[in-house]
């Protein structure tokens, strides 16, 4: 049977619809890095970060082009990268980007590959994770030699086999609480990181935006950062558990936007749509109440934020419509 004769399924076509948005996005913000990075070491990163995205929407277009379906707009580095723009963000910034960036990219292709029903979807999303791991395994190893590689914390081994005996293993509102699992606390630093990452691009954006609204937009995410951060380093701190570093200091001065503002927007909904789902695994893994209720928390607050940023796309006509099913009801009206 030739390769196009099966048709593809709903959920290979939102998964490769999505890849060519998100790396569509990816190429212009390292395109830009690229063109502002000092140390030698990381514009050699970017390039081969660059490479990979550039690489992956060659195939998603060719996919595209073979299937007879629509190409998604995305974000051309011509129409939404001002090349001319000052460094906004550091070099550190830059390489945490990176490993940021391959961490999803890994998982969601994962997810790609067991969704996939077509052998080539299939080999295309186990290539794209092998690119993915390999770029990421190569910015790990440059951050921990240049020293900014945040590890999770250490623990004592484990010695014997306990099982647990009491119901207050899951309590954490009244009395004492029970030491942290290591991975409720795993999942607490991931979080702190991700969220002080996510803080740092509210900065610099909030810092080049011209639209108030969206000015406006970018600094109430800065403060929804800062109130989970702090939440979580006081669930760490009861455990003399250490939190991450702080990330603000990667910004720098410029007030030039190195990116249109609806890749800015679009980012900043992407990067709370990705924090949603790691505080739903991180929820799901936490046996102690008050951890879940915490991430539960968290899930309400990216939510209305999401949803917020969303709605800005919207009213300037900036969200480009995912693939659906047909409306059958209206196709019925409309017919009349």
């Amino acid at each position: 049977m030739k390769k196009n004769e099966v048709r593809l399924t709903s959920a290979e076509i939102a998964n490769i619809w999505n890849t060519y948005i998100y790396d569509s996005m990816v190429e212009s913000v390292i395109t830009h890095f690229k063109l502002t990075a000092e140390d030698e070491e990381v514009r050699m990163l970017l390039e081969e970060g660059l490479k990979v995205v550039q690489n992956h929407l060659q195939s998603l277009e060719q996919l595209f082009s073979e299937e007879g379906i629509a190409k998604p707009d995305g974000f051309p580095v011509d129409q939404h990268v001002n090349r001319q723009a000052p460094k906004l963000f550091s070099d550190t910034f830059y390489l945490e980007y990176l490993n940021q960036m391959s961490q999803f990219k890994i998982t969601s292709h994962a997810t790609s590959i067991v969704m996939a029903s077509r052998d080539d979807i299939h080999q295309l999303y186990k290539q794209f994770s092998e690119d993915a791991i390999q770029l990421n395994k190569r910015v790990r190893t440059v951050m921990k030699n240049q020293g900014i590689y945040i590890r999770p914390p250490y623990m004592s081994y484990p010695k014997q086999v306990d099982y647990v005996e009491k119901q207050s293993f899951l309590t954490g509102w009244l009395g004492r609480r029970r030491p942290l699992l290591a991975i409720e606390a795993a999942y607490l630093v991931m979080n702190s990181i991700n969220n002080e990452i996510a803080k740092a691009t509210l900065i610099g954006f909030a810092q080049v935006a011209r639209d108030p609204e969206i000015r406006s937009f970018f600094l109430r995410g800065q403060k929804v950062c800062s109130e989970i951060m702090t939440s979580i380093f006081e669930v760490l701190q009861e455990d003399n558990i250490p939190a991450s570093m702080t990330w603000d200091t990667v910004v720098n001065e410029s007030t030039v936007a190195p990116y249109s503002e609806r890749l800015m927007l679009f980012l900043v909904n992407s990067l709370s749509g990705l924090g949603i789902g790691v505080y739903g695994q991180a929820m799901a893994l936490s046996l102690r109440r008050d951890v879940a209720a915490l991430y539960a928390s968290f899930i309400a607050k990216a939510g209305a934020y999401a949803e917020d940023g969303v709605n800005l796309m919207i009213e300037r006509g900036w969200l480009e419509q995912p693939p659906h099913f047909l409306d059958r009801e209206r196709l019925v009206v409309e017919s009349k």
